[in-house]
């Protein structure tokens, strides 16, 4: 995954984040699609690879006259139910958690949003849904808050990589990195439980 990012902090675009991540993606070879009728939806993808399984980080971004929290929530379980896994291939595979999709919902207002968006994380089918909300007018960009075991797993890596690509954040960001380790983690104490049977069968 690329990570050489100019700070996106120093271009025209600096006031709006909307136009500054848009900027970005393009530069990042994020590719848009034109599925959508509704003008005030945009999607950006581009495909990804983690260990055995193809997988693909997506920008949903939509903009709303109006945000509450029936909006929010109504947005969050349509696109969810886009991404699911259906195949048998893709279920196989989606401990990998290799598909990412910001869900990021444009307010049209001038007033600070508080928005309490980490109850609308949501995993399912190998894919993690992150939710966000950028209010172009104040240069606002609300991110879930996560912590525990999410903060410490897959979540937080995702979230910090969205606050690279905006500039908030001068590390480069690996979003795959705790997915990877899990699972060699996970694979090396199978094999120690199997050598260990093997052993005990041949001792036996």
């Amino acid at each position: 995954m690329p990570n050489d990012i100019e700070n996106t902090q120093d271009t025209p675009v600096e006031h709006d984040p909307v136009e500054r991540l848009i900027h970005v993606l393009h530069r990042e070879g994020f590719k848009s699609l034109d599925e959508s009728d509704d003008a005030g939806e945009r999607i950006y993808r581009r495909g990804e690879k983690v260990l055995f399984a193809s997988g693909e980080t997506v920008f949903h971004i939509i903009d709303f006259p109006r945000l509450d929290q029936k909006t929010l929530e109504q947005a969050i379980e349509t696109i969810a139910n886009l991404y699911r896994a259906r195949s048998t291939g893709d279920k196989a595979l989606s401990v990998f958690q290799a598909r990412t999709v910001y869900v990021c919902i444009i307010a049209r207002d001038e007033s600070p949003h508080y928005e309490s968006l980490s109850r609308h994380i949501t995993i399912a089918g190998g894919t993690i849904l992150i939710p966000v909300v950028m209010v172009s007018d104040i240069n606002q960009v609300v991110y879930p808050v996560v912590s525990g075991e999410r903060r410490a797993g897959t979540i937080q890596p995702r979230i910090e990589y969205l606050q690279y690509l905006l500039g908030e954040r001068r590390e480069s960001v690996q979003m795959h990195r705790q997915t990877v380790r899990t699972f060699w983690f996970s694979a090396a104490i199978v094999g120690v439980l199997l050598i260990g049977a093997l052993l005990s069968m041949v001792l036996a």
